[in-house]
């Protein structure tokens, strides 16, 4: 049974692989990849079923990750964006306009569970 919904938001496709590969042993979740900011936006709009958890990066087309946030958060301030980014400089200015955490690349797998599960319990 589906409890939990996760969007990954990440235009490097090696990447969006990493994530298939380590949320699908995680459990009870339905992960839905996108490709840049815009599209996830137009997806959260559009869909009654919110996220427990946004995974987001910051350099993508379209619309980058900051952009991206700042909209989601404009519809609903409640939801918990994990941005993840190898530029760490991106962690307080992150962190400053409203992720709940920041996921510095390359991670470690524990560590991206473990800010997932926290993200979920908060």
């Amino acid at each position: 049974m589906i409890i939990s919904k996760i969007l990954v938001v990440d235009d490097d496709r090696t990447m969006l692989r990493l994530y298939k590969l380590l949320l699908k042993g995680m459990g009870d979740y339905s992960v839905e990849f996108f490709i840049n900011g815009k599209d996830v936006v137009e997806n959260y709009r559009n869909h009654s079923e919110k996220p427990k958890v946004i995974i987001m990066d910051y350099r993508m087309p379209v619309m980058n990750g900051l952009d991206a946030m700042k909209e989601i958060l404009e519809i609903d301030r409640n939801t918990k964006i994990i941005f993840a980014s190898a530029d760490t400089a991106m962690k307080e200015i992150s962190i400053s306009k409203g992720a709940t955490a920041f996921l510095s690349k390359p991670f470690k797998i524990e560590e991206l569970i473990c800010l997932i599960n926290k993200a979920i319990k908060e």
